[in-house]
Formats: C-alpha cells, sequence, structure tokens
C-alpha cells in the first residue's frame, strides 16, 4: 500500500470516527427503588436530558428525566406521590440527595438557572423557586 493507498485508508478512518461519534450522553444517579443514598450512575438513554430528584416524605427518587416532563404533574403522576419536592438538573451526577436539603442548592438555582425545585401539598398552591 502506497502513500495514495495511506491517505484512502486514513480518510475512510476519519469519516467512520465521524459518523460513528456517539457524542456525550448525560451521567445521572439512577436507584430502582426510592432511597436516601442512591449511588449507582448510569449513562441516561436519548431523550433523557435531564437528572431528577424528588423527595416525598422519606422517599427519594433519582432517575434520568426528560426536561419537557420537569413539572410537578408529570412527576407527581409517573411516581404516583401527591405531595413532593423536585429538582431536574442538566450536569453530570448532580441529582444527589444534598441538592434538596442544601440552602448552597438555592443559590445554585438562582445562579446556574437550574429547574425545578417545588413543593405542593394537597389543598395549596405550588411554590416555585426559579
Amino acid at each position: 500500500m502506497g502513500i495514495q493507498g495511506g491517505s484512502v485508508l486514513f480518510g475512510l478512518l476519519l469519516v467512520l470516527a465521524v459518523f460513528c461519534h456517539s457524542g456525550h450522553s448525560l451521567q445521572c444517579y439512577s436507584c430502582s427503588n426510592p432511597t436516601t443514598d442512591c449511588k449507582t450512575a448510569i449513562n441516561c438513554s436519548s431523550g433523557f436530558d435531564v437528572c431528577l430528584i424528588a423527595r416525598a416524605g422519606l422517599q427519594v427518587y433519582n432517575q434520568c428525566w426528560k426536561f419537557a416532563d420537569c413539572n410537578f404533574n408529570d412527576i407527581s403522576t409517573h411516581l404516583k406521590e401527591s405531595e413532593l419536592k423536585y429538582h431536574c438538573c442538566k450536569k453530570d451526577l448532580c441529582n444527589f440527595n444534598e441538592q434538596l436539603e442544601n440552602d448552597t442548592f438555592l443559590k445554585a438555582l438562582k445562579d446556574e438557572k437550574l429547574q425545578g425545585l417545588k413543593t405542593r401539598q394537597p389543598g395549596k398552591k405550588s411554590a416555585s423557586l426559579s
């Protein structure tokens, strides 16, 4: 294989690398059962573009989620919880338990334009921080 053959091979490899590049998928903590100490990190499937953490009483849910569905109605329906706090974020492994407890989170919510911390109780209007 001469110089020309090597150039063709290099070109083909370059084209394959461009077409096969899958991009970066978001990593989130995700546990199949609600737990206060979720340490399982997964790569989110296509279409899941935020990490979700939600707390309903003592139950804490961590999982990949869709930004378009990051609202009280969709989350409470999916989790079958009528009262909850939740937080959606777009950085790898950002849905850790302290997100719902930490005062610095409230500052980060404003500074980083994070979405979705809300609390709703039956018979009361929801409170929203944004």
